[in-house]
């Protein structure tokens, strides 16, 4: 019962801030870099699971080969995997006597925070993404989110501006040049690949590593509800060095099993919210917008699936939309922000592909945005150069074109046009407007 509980033990320190003094004091035992051993008094500091692991490896001697064993032996025994992570990526170096001990509550006063000289917001890409920060990208399935998303990492990971309108990136999104991991948990490694190579390409990236690194469906599979599986991530991240953006991809998939519709989302969205902290990184989730959303009804906002407690705990929400006409065509609308307002953006998807289809370069380069009032007229137009319509019958194609678009707006786009003269009407039977475009109107005078 003893070891059993010396095992729960364990387990509980790696939830709390104490966890990274324990990995240096371990580390300092295990590496050849170490300045020494730690005193009797860094002994002291530590908790009793942590002091039972560094009092077991002290009694291997000094060879550092078998006091490693031992860290190992005593780390799975325990089902730390977490501590290990930590232990390889700690300084032997550091200043044990420098490092704070305490139970995970950090109080910061205000008299200290008015002095203090707080850095400036760090954009990663700037106004949308902040670093440390959580912004969630949301929209219905296969509206090219992940692509989108990852051409975007990209651009991060080359220091290159994003949705530029041509090569010279003169007009692109300033972005700023940072290592990215990306955790995917839904598309699989095949076609994370491929995708990755196919931008990479079309960006002419080299080979240096580290720019961007992924997991695809890794086992153990990480759930979020769980504080010990975000200390994991928190660890593995800094292992791997400064990395400036996290992708979950997608967020559903790292409930465990916490309903993404109950108010228990707030727990995942905390754990979340403390791996972007406690990492520094800028934390990007992929998810998805509710079923049957699209119809013109509420705030987009709603649209996303789940609990509140996900919209509540980000810094930035954006909608991805699709175009139903040009399919290649994406919207990109910031519907909650926590900041500085964040322009619409459109983009358009461009790509080649070889004799199997599969995709050999690709990239989204930067459109002007069309506002729904635009998108409405261009609807009517297209409508109409298929010929007359009547009223009734030119709204509910409009409609079919532009899904999206309330009556009223078509309604609108239709009193414009006229208005400017680019459609007209001849009265019918029973009053009804029959509606062609002008030209339609010249060519039938020659």
């Amino acid at each position: 019962m003893a070891a059993t509980d010396s095992v729960k033990r364990a387990a509980e320190e790696t939830k709390t801030s104490s966890l990274h003094y324990a990995a240096v004091l371990l580390k300092r035992m295990i590496s050849p870099l170490s300045p020494g051993d730690p005193t009797a008094a860094d002994f002291g500091r530590l908790s009793q699971p942590m002091l039972e692991i560094g009092l077991a490896i002290l009694a291997e001697g000094q060879d550092r080969g078998r006091r490693l064993n031992r860290l190992k032996a005593e780390i799975a025994a325990r089902g730390l995997d977490s501590l290990l992570v930590e232990v390889e990526a700690a300084d032997p170096q550091a200043d044990l006597a420098a490092l704070q001990i305490s139970d995970g509550w950090i109080s910061f006063d205000l008299a200290d925070v008015v002095k203090e000289d707080l850095p400036p917001v760090r954009w990663v890409v700037k106004p949308y993404i902040a670093r440390p920060s959580v912004t969630v990208f949301f929209g219905k399935p296969k509206t090219m989110k992940s692509l989108l998303l990852l051409d975007l990492c990209l651009h991060v990971a080359g220091g290159y501006p994003w949705l530029a309108s041509d090569s010279s990136g003169v007009d692109g999104i300033e972005v700023m040049l940072g290592n990215v991991v990306w955790l995917d948990l839904e598309n699989g490694a095949v076609t994370l690949k491929r995708r990755m190579k196919a931008i990479a390409t079309a960006l002419g990236m080299g080979e240096a590593r580290g720019q961007l690194q992924a997991f695809s469906m890794p086992r153990p599979w990480p759930d979020l509800s769980k504080a010990d599986d975000a200390d994991a991530l928190i660890a593995r991240l800094k292992s791997m060095g400064d990395v400036s953006v996290l992708v979950l991809d997608h967020l559903g998939q790292v409930f465990g099993a916490i309903d993404e519709n109950s108010p228990l989302a707030a727990q995942v969205m905390g754990n979340i919210r403390y791996i972007s902290e406690a990492s520094n990184v800028a934390v990007i989730l992929v998810h998805h917008s509710k079923k049957g959303q699209g119809k013109d009804s509420g705030d987009p906002a709603d649209a996303l699936r789940g609990s509140g407690a996900i919209m509540a705990g980000v810094d930035a929400a954006y909608l991805i939309e699709r175009d139903k006409v040009e399919s290649s065509h994406l919207r990109l609308m910031p519907v909650a922000v926590r900041g500085p307002d964040a322009p619409n953006a459109s983009a358009q998807f461009a790509y080649e592909r070889d004799a199997n289809l599969d995709l050999t370069e690709a990239r989204f380069w930067r459109l002007a945005f069309r506002t729904a009032h635009a998108r409405a007229m261009d609807a009517v137009l297209k409508v109409l150069r298929g010929g007359p319509k009547n009223h009734t019958e030119l709204r509910a194609a409009a409609k079919q074109i532009e899904s999206g678009i309330s009556d009223e707006k078509i309604r609108q786009a239709i009193a414009t046009l006229e208005g400017t003269r680019e459609i007209y009407f001849i009265k019918a039977d029973k009053g009804a407007k029959i509606y062609r475009l002008s030209d339609e109107s010249e060519d039938q005078q020659d």
